[in-house]
């Protein structure tokens, strides 16, 4: 013998699926905060990293016009030198005019 239907079972299976929907978003809704935490952490360290790269690059800017020469008297190309420091040739000659007008 079946059982008779009773109202109650489709309310009970109703709000059995809506809080299985309601816990799968809350698993979606978690996993997209660590998403964000983890991309906030990068972003901090990235923003950590460029900052101590331009600090280092602001004391080894100061030095490079003296390093250029000093490559240049020991008989480096150019070309070398620019290659070397990630420079243009041109920067490398504008600097070795300016310390000649020194």
């Amino acid at each position: 013998m079946t059982e008779p239907f009773r109202p109650e079972q489709v309310e009970e299976k109703a709000t059995e699926v809506y809080i299985t929907e309601l816990l799968a978003l809350a698993d979606k809704i978690k996993l997209v905060r660590e998403v964000v935490r983890k991309d906030a952490d990068s972003l901090d360290r990235r923003m950590l990293r460029a900052g101590y790269v331009r600090s280092l690059w602001k004391q080894t800017e100061e030095t490079l016009p003296a390093l250029i020469r000093e490559a240049r008297a020991a008989e480096k190309s150019v070309a070398d030198v620019a290659a070397t420091l990630g420079v243009t040739e041109s920067y490398v000659y504008r600097v070795l005019r300016q310390g000649d007008e020194q």
